[in-house]
């Protein structure tokens, strides 16, 4: 499979199960610049489904269905009919911290590519100062925000009182720092989103 970037896909399969396949697309479709082979390119480092398993498998409040419509960056995208959304309790790297932005938004449309049909679970605080929607994005087997951090193309950013998965999502980053998984493996994190925004570090 020499000259592809190999990364995960997950879809529906039957019987409402998740499959996990290596992605086929070059890296430059993925990530729009040619920028590189992104940190899962490593196929000895190809997540498995056994690890998406691990995290939280259902929503403790009724969800709100919505399709995806258009990923915006790593932590943000569009899903319809509730709007914008903004992942609870993560922040991925902006699309300018180059290249591990547009890597990070490549990751989470992989895990949430456009057509496909999500469930968005609400905490506490609907919507932040922006408009935007917070939710937390649900597959049929696992959470999404979840998945962004432990697969390690996400940090977790706590704002109470959206705290209702901030424990597993603490563990999920710690076990992916550990493993060195996703940008922890690559020093994508040298330099944290929010030390991007406030100019700390560029």
């Amino acid at each position: 499979m020499a000259g592809r970037a190999h990364g995960i896909r997950v879809g529906k399969v039957k019987g409402g199960q998740i499959l996990v396949v290596a992605l086929a697309a070059p890296l430059s479709a993925a990530c729009g610049d040619g920028a590189g082979p992104p940190p899962w390119a490593d196929l000895s480092s190809l997540p498995s489904l056994e690890i998406l398993q691990e995290g939280p498998s259902r929503p403790l409040r009724t969800p709100t269905p919505c399709t995806v419509t258009r990923i915006v960056d790593g932590d943000t995208l569009d899903c319809a009919p509730v709007g914008r959304i903004r992942l609870i309790g993560i922040d991925a790297p902006e699309r300018g911290q180059h290249p591990f932005g547009l890597q990070a938004t490549a990751a989470l449309t992989t895990l949430a590519p456009v057509g496909s049909r999500l469930l968005a679970e609400f905490d506490v605080q609907v919507r932040d100062r922006y408009g935007r929607t917070l939710a937390y994005l649900w597959t049929d087997n696992f959470m999404v925000n979840w998945a962004m951090v432990r697969l390690g193309f996400a940090m977790i950013a706590t704002y109470p009182p959206n705290v209702q998965y901030v424990e597993r999502l603490k563990d999920a980053q710690t076990a992916a720092r550990e493993e060195g998984r996703g940008f922890w493996g690559g020093g994508g994190f040298l330099c944290s989103p929010a030390d991007y925004r406030a100019g700390r570090c560029r």
